[in-house]
């Protein structure tokens, strides 16, 4: 171990890095508002291509996508992209061949409802937006009906100017078109995964056929369900997919069961709209329109309820597990559950006829940082080996685990000899070139040593392993510290 005294950092100048984004902070402003308006011009003309004669659309999607993407992707919660809904709006009714005046009063009403919601939402923690906590999808229900509410009093203002409606039956409508069409598209877009892409998966995808077939079960059912509902017609018809939306709900996750649900609700109401869908009874009337959307909120809701549940539940098995499994201090997996990952990743390998290398590192002088700085100081050098080890683990399925105290065990499986003893080398440097700050302006190098271990092909035992790269741990010990040394019994297996 050795102590440093902090150097003086002289100032950056970050000149270059704020001209470059003041240079193309008018091309990401204009780029918001044109993709916003891209958005909220197809979803009125697809709302607008839904309108039945003189009458609301029976889907108007513009209004929950344009708070959806708002909330959901911040980058687009500009002045641009606000301006680009509005711009929405009216390119899409013009398009639609309406007048201006119905363009200025629908864009209004429009966004009367949009700003309610989004008023609303923001003042909501992000995980109660993404549906994450048990009654997130009641307060989003709460803020829905609140924005409807809005939204229907934007029609007994509106809709007697615009369809030459009745005032009170106008705000109805518009009120319950609103809810229907926030709780089918809301939960997709707030659920939206935005994440790196995922590696690509491994050969072994091949024996989890049966698993998949079962996977693609609800997903089948729906299907049957909505072609059910075709051929057997009715007022209950669209009750039908109920059941394999809720098995979806359990079994895909809160975004697929959105989108199922999006999917579904859109079918249903274009196809009562357009006359495929045989209700038995005329659905030309506000009144039945209301109904008819009713029920399919009712359809939306349930599912959707049910996979927010799911989701809490799924995510809190995850974070016990996680914390059965991991390491507190240094979120490296413990003993146990790196002996356990490591058996199975050994075996794999073995199948195989891989190679396998294994590593144990122990930090040098250990005992001297907690002894003249305290186990604080400790725990910052052990936190900061971790953090060197896992920036230096190659690409795959490598292993890294904190055996106790201040030991630690990588295992690399379908390594060779010499990819081993690089990676080894790799982290030992890291180890000893950067300093821990420790507090106080007190700099602490801590160096490790490792000894390696390397099976060609793998073995399934990692008891012999670990026993193999103890000694040779002990040997690094032995000659000076702050080395990596290979287990010569490894060489002759190779040979």
């Amino acid at each position: 171990m050795q102590i440093h005294k902090p150097r003086s950092q002289p100032p950056q100048d970050d000149g270059v890095l704020a001209g470059a984004g003041a240079s193309t902070a008018p091309f990401h402003w204009l780029q918001a508002g044109l993709l916003v308006a891209c958005v909220v011009t197809l979803a009125s003309l697809f709302g607008v291509w839904t309108r039945l004669a003189g009458q609301l659309a029976v889907f108007w999607p513009a209004n929950a996508l344009l708070l959806g993407v708002l909330l959901r992707f911040p980058r687009l919660d500009t002045a641009s992209g606000w301006i680009g809904g509005a711009a929405g709006y009216m390119v899409g009714g013009w398009i639609a061949g309406d007048g201006l005046a119905a363009l200025v009063l629908l864009t209004l009403g429009n966004f009367l409802s949009v700003v309610t919601g989004y008023l609303l939402l923001a003042r909501l923690g992000p995980d109660d937006r993404r549906l994450a906590k048990p009654a997130s999808v009641l307060m989003l229900v709460w803020v829905i009906f609140l924005s409807a509410g809005a939204s229907g009093l934007g029609g007994t203002l509106i809709g007697p100017l615009v369809f030459n409606s009745p005032a009170i039956e106008s705000g109805m409508a518009w009120f319950v078109s609103e809810v229907v069409n926030y709780i089918a598209i809301l939960p997709a877009v707030l659920t939206i995964p935005v994440r790196r892409l995922a590696r690509p998966v491994p050969r072994q995808w091949r024996a989890g056929h049966g698993r998949h077939l079962r996977r693609a079960l609800p997903l089948a059912s729906l299907a049957v369900s909505l072609g059910l509902a075709l051929v057997v017609g009715g007022p209950g018809a669209i009750a039908f997919p109920v059941p394999a939306l809720l098995w979806c709900g359990m079994a895909y996750g809160l975004f697929g069961t959105s989108v199922l649900t999006l999917l579904t609700t859109t079918w249903m109401l274009l196809a009562i709209s357009k006359g495929q869908l045989d209700m038995s009874v005329q659905v030309d009337t506000p009144q039945m329109l209301m109904s008819v959307r009713l029920g399919v909120t009712l359809i939306a809701l349930s599912p959707i309820a049910v996979a927010s549940a799911m989701a809490t539940h799924t995510a809190l098995t995850r974070r016990l597990r996680h914390m059965a499994e991991h390491d507190p201090l240094t979120g490296t997996m413990n003993r146990r559950a790196f002996s356990d990952h490591a058996g199975q990743a050994l075996r794999q390998a073995r199948i195989a006829r891989a190679p396998a290398g294994l590593l144990i590192l122990d930090i040098d002088h250990f005992k001297s940082v907690n002894d003249s700085y305290g186990h604080a100081a400790g725990d910052l050098v052990i936190v900061h080996i971790a953090n060197c080890l896992r920036r230096h683990l190659p690409e795959g399925p490598p292993l890294l685990g904190r055996l106790g105290g201040e030991e630690f065990a990588v295992l690399l499986p379908y390594c060779t000899r010499q990819q081993t003893l690089e990676i080894a080398e790799r982290m030992r440097q890291a180890c000893a070139e950067t300093a821990v700050d420790i507090g106080d302006g007190r700099l602490v190098t801590a160096t490790a040593s490792i000894g390696a271990c390397v099976a060609l092909p793998a073995i399934e035992q990692l008891d012999q392993m670990l026993q193999c790269a103890d000694g040779a741990l002990y040997q690094a010990k032995h000659d000076g510290r702050n080395r990596v040394i290979l287990a010569e019994w490894v060489a002759s297996v190779e040979r």
